[in-house]
C-alpha cells in the first residue's frame, strides 16, 4: 500500500536563497559564453587558415629560380636523402648571396644548379603548404578553445566561492539565532 505525502516539497519548489540564484543565472551565463568561445575558435580557425592560405600565394608570386654555382663537392651518400651544399648565386636584387641548398648525385664544386630563391633572395627555405595553413588554423583555434575555457573555469570557482562565503556567513548569522532555542540555553528553566 502506498502512502501519499500531500504538500511535500520537490526540489524544483524549495525555497532558495538569493545567492543559490544569483549562481544559477551565472551558471548559464557562463556556458553561454562558453558557446560564444566556440564561435570564437571557429572564426580564429578560418581567419588563420584564410592567412596561410596568402602566405602560400605570396611566397608562390615571389619565389623565382636563379642559377647558382656549387662552392663545394657533393659526393653521393647512397640512395637516400640529399647533402646540404654550399651555392654562390645571384639575387633577384643582383647582389650575391652563399647559402645552402640540398643536393643529389656525384657533383664537384663549380658546377651550376638552378636554385630556387623566396621573396627575400634566401635559397633553402621550404615554401609554405596546405598542411601549414591547417597547422596554424587548429593551433589558432585550440588556443582560443583553451583560454576560453580556462578564463571560464576560473570565472566558476570564482563564482562558487563568492556564494559559498556569503553562505556560510549567513548561515553562521542563522545559526546564532537558532541555536539558542534548540539546545535550550536561551529559554529559562521553570
Amino acid at each position: 500500500m502506498s502512502q501519499h505525502i500531500p504538500d511535500r516539497p520537490t526540489v524544483d519548489r524549495l525555497p532558495r536563497r538569493r545567492s543559490d540564484q544569483v549562481q544559477r543565472v551565472v551558471g548559464w551565463l557562463l556556458v553561454l559564453a562558453g558557446l560564444l568561445t566556440v564561435v570564437l575558435a571557429v572564426v580564429a580557425a578560418s581567419a588563420a587558415y584564410d592567412a596561410g592560405l596568402d602566405r602560400i600565394k605570396q611566397d608562390a608570386a615571389t619565389r623565382t629560380t636563379v642559377v647558382g654555382v656549387l662552392l663545394d663537392d657533393a659526393p653521393p651518400i647512397g640512395p637516400g636523402p640529399s647533402r646540404p651544399t654550399r651555392v654562390s648565386y645571384v639575387d633577384q636584387t643582383g647582389r650575391p648571396q652563399v647559402g645552402q641548398v640540398p643536393v643529389t648525385g656525384n657533383l664537384i664544386a663549380g658546377t651550376p644548379v638552378r636554385v630556387e630563391v623566396n621573396g627575400n633572395g634566401r635559397v633553402g627555405i621550404e615554401p609554405p603548404t596546405r598542411g601549414d595553413a591547417v597547422f596554424s588554423a587548429v593551433a589558432a583555434g585550440t588556443a582560443v578553445t583553451l583560454g576560453g575555457i580556462l578564463l571560464l573555469v576560473f570565472a566558476w570557482m570564482g563564482v562558487r566561492a563568492v556564494v559559498l562565503a556569503r553562505n556560510c556567513t549567513a548561515w553562521e548569522r542563522q545559526w546564532r539565532l537558532v541555536e539558542p532555542q534548540w539546545s535550550g540555553r536561551g529559554t529559562a528553566a521553570p
